[in-house]
């Protein structure tokens, strides 16, 4: 997980052929995050929100969530689907 951007909260990771990328905000109820998945500068899958919960939410872990689901959305609806 490195930053991207001068952006805080906002971090990309390469994940076998595709780049992750995963933004974590605080609001008013906590921290969210988010994250879409890119393959040669194309969205494969556009910004997704994703649940954070079952844990202490700081804005690592948040992060940490963040790329786990994009990894997950990777190897079950991109590289299931033949992406």
């Amino acid at each position: 997980m490195k930053p991207k951007g001068i952006d805080m909260g906002d971090y990309e990771e390469r994940y076998k052929d595709f780049e992750m990328e995963v933004c974590v905000e605080q609001v008013m109820t906590g921290v969210k995050a988010h994250f879409r998945i890119l393959k040669d500068d194309a969205v494969m899958l556009d910004w997704r929100l994703v649940p954070i919960d079952g844990f202490w939410p700081t804005e690592h872990a948040a992060a940490e969530a963040g790329f786990r689901a994009a990894r997950e959305a990777i190897d079950v609806e991109l590289l299931a689907a033949g992406g």
